[in-house]
């Protein structure tokens, strides 16, 4: 555990949950809710998908967290520019030439074959950010949390301090997130072969996965879900807004250029706009303070 920095206590803090139906709280070995509506699964899918919207606001009125995308701007202009270089100079031709054997009309596949292109060279930018900088999109996340004192009302909650994933923990996550994501991201690729349906089906099939790598942190902090399986039970019940938010969320990061430099950490400050709502939504499941039993920690089960 570490002890977390204090900031200001939370104004006025906008949406007060997702709709009647539990989730964020309660041991994560009991169910987390009880059935919900696709009417609550909806609400919650839009408020994630405007979370993307309000993370760019966030991220630029916050000129200290602008130095952060620095690096990871100066190394994916460096990808970006060796990969188009590389496919369209070695991988056009083979992919148009794939199409035509599909005897779809030829500027089609000339067209397809510049958009899968384009899609790859987004997608090595996406696995370098993903290998290298996913620790940026953290500290974004915990200034922004910080800032609106989830984090101070968290370690107050918790006897002053918050609960912090252990490292081995952090580590063997961070390998199963890797491991998961990476092999789903190449086996759907195929998908960005069908004009507009594929790329929207290829970033809802992985889109979940990046929203819950996203806030795995905070779900520690929130509840103590320590392993994967409890954390897993919490995305479950909250499935429409970690579905939305991760697919906008990887679709504007596909964007060539801008989605690494900017979107890539406006995700992030969006990331912890939804976190707040989580938290927002435990706490008037359980006011006066009224805490659900929590997961004993690792070593304590």
């Amino acid at each position: 555990r570490q002890t977390a920095s204090t900031g200001r206590r939370p104004s006025a803090m906008e949406p007060q949950s997702f709709g009647h139906h539990g989730g964020g709280g309660g041991s994560a070995r009991q169910p987390d809710m009880a059935v919900r509506s696709p009417v609550a699964h909806g609400e919650e899918a839009v408020y994630a998908l405007y979370y993307t919207v309000r993370g760019m606001a966030t991220f630029l009125k916050r000129p200290h967290l602008w130095v952060k995308v620095i690096c990871p701007m100066l190394v994916t202009l460096v990808s970006t520019i060796v990969s188009l270089s590389v496919l369209f100079g070695m991988g056009l031709r083979p992919q148009a030439h794939l199409f035509e054997m599909l005897h779809w009309p030829g500027w089609i596949c000339w067209m397809m074959a510049v958009i899968c292109v384009l899609v790859e060279v987004s997608l090595i930018n996406l696995i370098i950010l993903l290998v290298l900088f996913g620790c940026v999109q953290s500290q974004i996340m915990r200034s922004v949390l910080e800032e609106k004192g989830i984090l101070a009302e968290l370690a107050r909650e918790n006897g002053g301090e918050v609960m912090e994933q252990y490292c081995y923990k952090d580590v063997s996550h961070s390998v199963g997130f890797l491991l998961l994501r990476l092999p789903l991201l190449i086996l759907t690729l195929p998908l960005n072969a069908i004009p507009v349906a594929g790329q929207i089906a290829w970033v809802l099939l992985n889109g979940w996965i990046y929203a819950w790598e996203l806030e795995s942190e905070f779900l520690v902090m929130l509840d103590r879900r320590f392993k994967c399986s409890h954390q897993f039970s919490f995305v479950k019940g909250h499935f429409g807004a970690f579905a939305t938010f991760g697919a906008a969320a990887m679709g504007l990061e596909l964007i060539p250029f801008v989605g690494p430099w900017v979107f890539f950490a406006t995700n992030a400050c969006g990331a912890a706009l939804l976190a707040e709502r989580f938290y927002l939504e435990k706490k008037n499941q359980h006011p006066n303070n009224e805490q659900p039993p929590a997961t004993a920690p690792e070593g304590q089960e």
